[in-house]
């Protein structure tokens, strides 16, 4: 059987030049490819970056088990976001990470989603003590303070029948003789023992003489003070609300500057009582480092708008929260000097 040889064609110049504009072609539809490909992981990395954000669902953490102050606050603003429809196309979820009075979550937020803008966290007042406690290594200051959204006064109480009349009476019990006022609250390091600091500091005492005993709720902090194991109670107003109403409590004073009422009654305040100080248990949002700017900006933007929404407005009024908003820089220095103030009144106390 007969088999045809391949034609041999002449290596002539002009082949030569039609070889080379074929390999030019192929070099040049190859770095095309290699373009789009860079192009394509380009517009991958900056999916979450200003422009088109958000970019997916955004997710809210709350350094704490369901349930406490932190929780409420998230879910009552997921709860706008949903019902005004703020992000449209866009879900908002709340997940728990518990551990070591939030310094686990900070931490998340801080080593696991660094860049992302679609990871908040909501903190306050509390997380700053439990990690100066903690000695965490992590602080707020390794976060993107988006804003300061509430604030709850504190209040100082004593039973109906106690000798305390008022706030001077209790200072001047503890000026005598530190060891026969006992101080009853929530956590160590808490809102509550940052304010029973603040007070005696503030009276020109020694903060390291408090005798602070911490009750693991509400319940157990209301009986110790009504059977009279503790000179002086110190919470937020709706954990003594009801007590106060019916007679059983009296309030020596509330640790904000705005005037509070309770059963027709403005309480007193510190500055009323010649302290100038405050303290109030606060809470904020804050996003992971090293964001992009524009998209700090468009964060604070969508808060804001959440914060304006009348549904908001209801939610403060029915918890009892002080609106107490501060974006971006504002909100950036006031929990940077918070936590400077605090840092120092635990070491006065000597609990660090």
């Amino acid at each position: 059987m007969s088999r045809s040889l391949p034609r041999l064609v002449p290596r002539t110049t002009a082949g030569r030049r039609t070889r080379r504009r074929s390999r030019r072609s192929a070099l040049l539809a190859a770095g095309l490819s290699v373009s789009l490909v860079l192009s394509g992981c380009s517009a991958l990395e900056s999916d979450s970056v200003a422009g088109d954000f958000p970019s997916r669902n955004l997710e809210i953490m709350v350094p704490a088990a369901p349930g406490g102050g932190w929780d409420l606050t998230a879910r009552q603003f997921q709860h706008v976001v949903q019902e005004d429809d703020v992000l449209p196309g866009r879900a908002t979820s709340v997940v728990n990470v518990t551990g070591a009075g939030g310094a686990v979550g900070v931490s998340r937020l801080v080593t696991k989603s660094r860049k992302d803008p679609h990871n908040l966290m909501v903190t306050g007042l509390v997380m700053v003590g439990a990690l100066t406690l903690n000695q965490s290594k992590i602080t707020l200051s390794d976060t993107t303070p988006i804003a300061t959204l509430t604030a709850e006064q504190e209040v100082f109480v004593v039973k109906a029948d106690s000798p305390l009349k008022s706030l001077k009476d209790l200072v001047a019990k503890y000026q005598a003789d530190p060891a026969s006022v006992s101080w009853g609250g929530g956590t160590i390091g808490g809102t509550d023992h940052i304010a029973a600091g603040v007070l005696v500091k503030t009276a020109g005492a020694d903060p390291s003489k408090v005798k602070y005993i911490s009750y693991s709720g509400g319940g157990e902090a209301t009986a110790a003070i009504l059977s009279g194991d503790v000179t002086v109670g110190i919470s937020g107003l709706s954990e003594f609300e009801e007590q106060i109403t019916a007679g059983k409590m009296r309030v020596l004073a509330t640790t904000g500057t705005e005037p509070m009422t309770v059963a027709g009654k403005q309480l007193p305040t510190l500055k009323s009582e010649g302290y100038d100080t405050e303290v109030l248990n606060w809470r904020a949002i804050v996003a992971p480092p090293d964001i992009p700017e524009a998209d700090r900006q468009r964060l604070i933007e969508f808060v804001t708008k959440v914060n304006n929404s009348p549904e908001w407005a209801e939610i403060r009024e029915k918890q009892g929260w002080t609106d107490f908003f501060k974006t971006g820089d504002e909100a950036t220095k006031f929990i940077a000097d918070e936590t400077t103030r605090v840092e120092g009144l635990l070491q006065e106390l000597g609990i660090v």
